[in-house]
């Protein structure tokens, strides 16, 4: 597909023989500012699930306010 074939971990490792020390600095240093992102993703992710938990109470709170405060017919 694309012209491109998936190497395995034996290319990776064998790339990585021919990588300066300094540009693997770099890259262990893009891994943790990566890192640093999913940790903050992981900690806004229930803030958001919790927006929405209070959005679905406040839609069932209104149906069961307008549900009783409905006349009844007799």
């Amino acid at each position: 597909m694309l012209g491109m074939m998936p190497a395995g971990l034996d290319m990776v490792v064998l790339g990585m023989a021919g990588v300066p020390v300094g540009a693997v600095r770099v890259m262990r240093g893009l891994f943790v500012i990566a890192g640093f992102m999913m940790l903050g993703g992981f900690a806004v992710m229930p803030r958001c699930v919790f927006m929405v938990f209070g959005g679905l109470v406040m839609v069932l709170d209104a149906c069961v306010v307008v549900h009783i405060s409905l006349p009844v017919r007799q």
